[in-house]
């Protein structure tokens, strides 16, 4: 994704996934066969771990401050990540790492189809698949709320955690679905390249988001019941919502950009969206793309930004 030209073994058997985002990518190409080592860990990523039992078979130790000897110990044949740190180190052992970082939807797409043609196999056709989907869908979205004026559109604040003031300004892909679904990031700051940018609460209320968006289950409670946040037009509307969360955050560069998209939309313009039911596209969403059967209980966890049972 950076333009460095890297050679990878045909159809690679084992590979290490370095980026928390890319190894949902990782199990909707493979089903994480011959995935070796994973930045993700059952107790940070559960649903990841109860959609595709194969995770458990990686070393679920590449993480921050992994040893780089025993991630070789391994034996993938290619490296996965979201930067070029490892790329020297990685090369004096011949193991290739291919960088697969986007910020945007359209560096999206090339990144999922970079990922296939390293993977080989089906790879490709399942990327093919999805990047059409993804892009139906939005065309589908925008065709509700291109034509909304500036007045029309409500500032939304998305944030991991907005009640710790980790908010996500311009420049991110966070940014592409709240202006595809209708809003305006009430965050006007670039935060590109930075998923722990801070804020201060003097800020947000400056901003006056008309929606808040948060990645914390509970933290809607949290915000409501705080009486420092009380003069901000989204509490006092009560329009403060947990993002959902599955395999990936919805919100933050996995595949489940596909509903988050369709999810907001619906949120922030009901009257656009009379008939979208999006537990629906859920189950249709994780049975296409990570070959895995929801229960309806499971969506409603999922829905609220909640771990499985």
């Amino acid at each position: 994704m950076n333009g460095t030209a890297v050679e990878v073994p045909v159809n690679p058997t084992t590979y290490a996934d370095g980026w928390y985002a890319h190894n949902e990518v990782t199990i909707m190409l493979t089903g994480a066969r011959g995935l070796v080592a994973t930045h993700c860990d059952p107790k940070r990523f559960p649903w990841m771990y109860r959609v595709c039992p194969a995770m458990s078979s990686a070393t679920s130790t590449f993480g921050d401050g992994f040893n780089f000897e025993d991630l070789v110990a391994l034996g993938p044949q290619v490296i996965f990540d979201s930067d070029d740190k490892l790329r020297d180190k990685a090369k004096e052992v011949g193991i290739p790492v291919v960088a697969c970082n986007f910020q945007t939807y359209d560096e999206m797409k090339k990144s999922i189809t970079l990922s296939a043609q390293v993977f080989g196999g089906n790879a490709p056709a399942t990327a093919e698949k999805y990047n059409a989907d993804l892009d139906e869908v939005l065309s589908a979205v925008k065709a509700q709320t291109d034509s909304l004026t500036d007045d029309a559109r409500p500032a939304v604040m998305h944030g991991a955690s907005v009640y710790t003031l980790t908010l996500d300004g311009t420049e991110t892909i966070i940014d592409d679905w709240i202006k595809a679904a209708g809003g305006r990031n009430a965050v006007d700051q670039s935060t590109k390249g930075n998923a722990q940018a801070q804020f201060t609460l003097e800020q947000i209320i400056a901003w006056n988001p008309e929606v808040i968006i948060t990645g914390e289950a509970g933290e809607p409670e949290q915000i409501l019941a705080d009486s420092a946040w009380a003069s901000i037009k989204a509490v006092q509307d009560k329009k403060v919502y947990v993002n959902p969360k599955g395999v990936f955050g919805w919100d933050r560069y996995g595949v489940e950009e596909l509903v988050q998209v369709q999810w907001v939309s619906a949120l922030i313009h009901p009257d656009l969206f009379p008939n979208l039911k999006i537990e629906e596209k859920v189950k249709t969403f994780y049975k296409t793309y990570l070959n895995y059967s929801l229960t309806d209980d499971e969506v409603k966890l999922i829905m609220a930004g909640k771990d499985p049972q």
